[in-house]
């Protein structure tokens, strides 16, 4: 792909992303997209942990990866011109970021920085101090590296464990031509495997399958030729291995010269689910058409970087299961049963679940709103404009549903928990005790879907509002009176609170006379909210943030208070229901 051609698409690629995610600008947006295909982390999560430079040190987002142990500090530059590309990385910018992260990991910051990013930076170090983690520093930028390093290496004699990395324009490029685009590329047509030790076992009922063990150099190889065509669906990528505790002791025995023979012994194996399964004349070579590894990815990326270094020792044998299977529900058995870190799948696995398919019509046909059950499914469906607007009319952006977004705010609502709805969404589509699928999606309940349709109605509202004060919260001033800042500082919790001020908005709207709980007609009201209920929604939304904030000015006054620890703790919500419950005389229905 020429670099023009690329630059144009990509830029269209981040305006879109922008509207998606209501964001600021494309640098925002860059941000978003990065952590998501890249880093593998939710979108939205990563939008909210975005701060501004001017207050922020030259840091732009802290971003916390529980699932893969990193802790990632981001720095993004976009240019508005083509012709910009070629210029290099500012290295006054690279100071800033650097000095102003000296400031934020051993300096005194309390009291120096917004509230915001003093928030993610007191949840970073509490993360830091388990040892678990690992930093990385992260520029991304549509311009060329700096010219120089000197920054990046007196800030490394100081930190040497933190890893810094530069992704300039050409990476870019690279990553959106060979991963990017090739993620939501068909499956290769075939692969094939030299079985070891002529050992091949073959199950031919209830389904085909076949377990057989390879070198590890193959299993490279062929990820090398496919990248990520051969994985299920949308994977997370590699944010470089040795920072992964799991990743560097696969990697660790890889390249080992006395343990790699034992790497087949340590390792799980890999999973494949294939369309056909053949075996040569000789039986040596295992043939797979129609390949997508559902277990087994970090795996691979492990043998697939050592394989680049040429330390991939040939002693290392991989033992692969693969099922000859075109039935989506057996797959999505097989991806959920054989993984551990499935969490990322779960929503699409329960996409064929019969409530979830009966909420999707109930939404659609009865109220206009697409109740969208598979990741980019409405624009899949919908590819166009057009054909958008003539499903839901010119205001579609607003009325496309994620039902994991919504079964969210039904958590925190419905159920009261809503710091489980914030830090364990991970959760809402298992269905076993541990999980909160039943509770959300309970069949019992005749009126589920529109529920749900009103707690994401009401929590859009929340978002709304946060929008609106997070423009006012980015535009204070250096010089602005400091009991002015304080006043508006009274109401950051807004910007993490979202789900603790719905679930008490039930309350206060119940109050009201509204029968949420059990009447189709009071719920339909704060749907489609008529000029009456629209002010109660209003007057009960402003209660709550006033009484809120009045309640967090003595509690955020304790050390270690930090928001996101205080949102994310499930006792939260009992204290702060007992406070408002004392204040407000409401039966409590926690």
């Amino acid at each position: 792909m020429q670099e023009k051609d690329f630059f144009d698409r990509f830029i269209g690629l981040l305006e879109n992303t922008k509207s998606r995610y209501d964001l600021e600008n494309i640098h925002d947006a860059l941000i978003v997209w990065f952590g998501e295909h890249y880093l593998g982390a939710d979108a939205s999560e990563v939008a909210e942990r975005i701060v501004r430079d001017s207050h922020a040190e030259g840091i732009d987002s802290v971003l916390t990866d529980a699932t893969n142990y990193n802790l990632v500090i981001v720095q993004a530059k976009t240019v508005e011109h083509f012709d910009r590309t070629r210029d290099h990385y500012p290295e006054s910018d690279v100071k800033k970021t650097l000095e102003g992260l000296r400031l934020l990991l051993r300096g005194d910051y309390k009291g120096k920085i917004t509230s915001e990013l003093e928030n993610l930076i007191d949840e970073y170090h509490e993360l830091d101090k388990t040892g678990d983690y690992k930093t990385v520093v992260i520029f991304i930028s549509l311009k060329k590296v700096p010219a120089e390093n000197k920054f990046i290496e007196n800030f490394k004699k100081d930190f040497p464990q933190i890893e810094v990395r530069f992704y300039d324009f050409d990476w870019l490029l690279n990553f959106y031509v060979n991963t990017y685009l090739k993620s939501k590329a068909s499956p290769p047509e075939r692969i094939s495997f030299e079985v070891l030790h002529d050992k091949v076992l073959i199950k031919e009922a209830p389904t085909k399958s076949t377990v057989f063990t390879c070198r590890g150099k193959e299993l490279a190889r062929i990820y090398n030729d496919n990248r990520e065509r051969i994985f299920q669906q949308n994977v997370r990528f590699s944010l470089g291995l040795k920072s992964k505790r799991i990743n560097s002791k696969i990697l660790e025995t890889a390249i080992n010269p006395s343990r790699s023979k034992d790497f087949w012994y340590f390792n799980n194996g890999i999973t494949i689910i294939c369309k056909r399964i053949t075996l040569s004349t000789s039986g040596k070579v295992i043939n797979l058409d129609g390949a997508q590894i559902v277990n087994g990815a970090q795996t691979t990326y492990a043998l697939h970087e050592a394989y680049q270094d040429g330390t991939l020792k040939d002693e290392v044998e991989v033992l692969i299961k693969a099922i000859e299977t075109e039935d989506s529900n057996f797959v999505e058995n097989v991806t959920l049963y054989t993984n551990s870190q499935n969490a990322i799948r779960l929503r699409d696995l329960s996409s064929n679940d019969p409530i979830q398919l009966e909420i999707q019509k109930i939404l659609l046909g009865t109220y206009n709103f697409f109740y969208e059950i598979k990741r980019g499914e409405f624009d899949s469906l919908y590819p166009t404009v057009d054909s958008k607007r003539n499903l839901l009319g010119d205001g579609y952006r607003v009325k496309v549903i994620s039902n994991e977004n919504a079964a969210q705010s039904f958590l925190a609502m419905f159920l009261n928990k809503p710091s489980q709805a914030k830090s364990e969404k991970g959760r809402i589509f298992m269905k076993d005790e541990a999980g909160f699928y039943d509770s959300i999606f309970n069949n019992n309940d005749s009126l589920v879907a529109e529920k749900i349709l009103m707690s994401w109605t009401l929590l859009k509202r929340c978002e709304d509002a946060k929008r609106v004060y997070r423009r006012t919260y980015f535009k204070i001033a250096e010089d602005l009176p400091e009991a002015e800042k304080t006043k508006i500082y009274k109401y950051d919790f807004v910007l993490h609170g979202e789900y603790f001020i719905i679930n008490l908005l039930r309350d206060f709207l119940r109050n009201d006379g509204l029968e949420i709980d059990s009447n189709k007609d009071h719920i339909i009201k704060l749907i489609f909210s008529d000029e009456e209920t629209e002010k109660k929604i209003k007057k009960s939304y402003q209660l709550v943030v006033e009484t809120l904030a009045d309640l967090l000015e003595d509690i955020r006054k304790e050390p270690g208070y930090y928001h996101n620890k205080f949102f994310k703790n499930e006792k939260s919500i009992a204290l702060i229901r007992y406070l408002f419950k004392n204040k407000y005389n409401f039966v409590d229905t926690a």
